[in-house]
């Protein structure tokens, strides 16, 4: 089978109903230009299912798939005007106070102080998993203890910060 012959005759067969059927349905010229290419594209991609089927069957294959995708384009069309109208009726992002960027530097520095305050082997276990990204089973292997206790001194060391900030969030709402 000569693929490129075949394409073609295929292509000047159905083109002109194809785009016809597909403008009716967008009632954009250019739409349906740009899913009759896509139409086609799915011809050349599944040719030798269509050089195997009657022209009745290429015909009706041929027009499932521009409908398919004319629906699904509609679909497309319409989630984007839907998105638009949201944040259309969404409120207006206010900037961030300029206190914001204090308090988080004095957060970071509470967590600091917090984590220099922690107990060597809840420190050490601590940075392996946050900085170095490691696991705990690759954590107990590296410090030769079992990864149950890793997950110990993460969970207290955890629990250490939290309670860091909750007594930092405290006072600052007392102020």
């Amino acid at each position: 089978m000569d693929r490129e012959a075949e394409f073609g005759r295929l292509y000047e067969a159905h083109r002109v109903a194809v785009h016809a059927y597909l403008a009716g349905r967008t009632a954009d010229r250019q739409s349906a230009a740009d899913l009759l290419q896509d139409v086609f594209l799915r011809a050349w991609q599944h040719l030798e299912s269509l050089s195997g089927m009657t022209e009745d069957q290429q015909r009706a294959w041929i027009f499932t798939v521009a409908r398919n995708l004319s629906v699904d384009a509609h679909r497309h069309q319409q989630t984007q005007a839907d998105t638009v109208q949201a944040l259309a009726r969404a409120p207006a992002s206010q900037p961030a106070p300029a206190s914001a960027a204090l308090i988080a530097a004095e957060r970071i520095a509470v967590v600091g102080e917090a984590v220099r305050r922690l107990p060597e082997q809840q420190r050490v276990t601590l940075a392996m998993a946050a900085a170095g990204e490691m696991t705990s089973a690759e954590i107990g292997a590296s410090l030769g203890v079992p990864a149950g206790t890793v997950r110990y001194r993460l969970s207290m060391a955890r629990a250490a910060l939290a309670e860091a900030l909750e007594h930092y969030d405290y006072l600052t709402e007392e102020q």
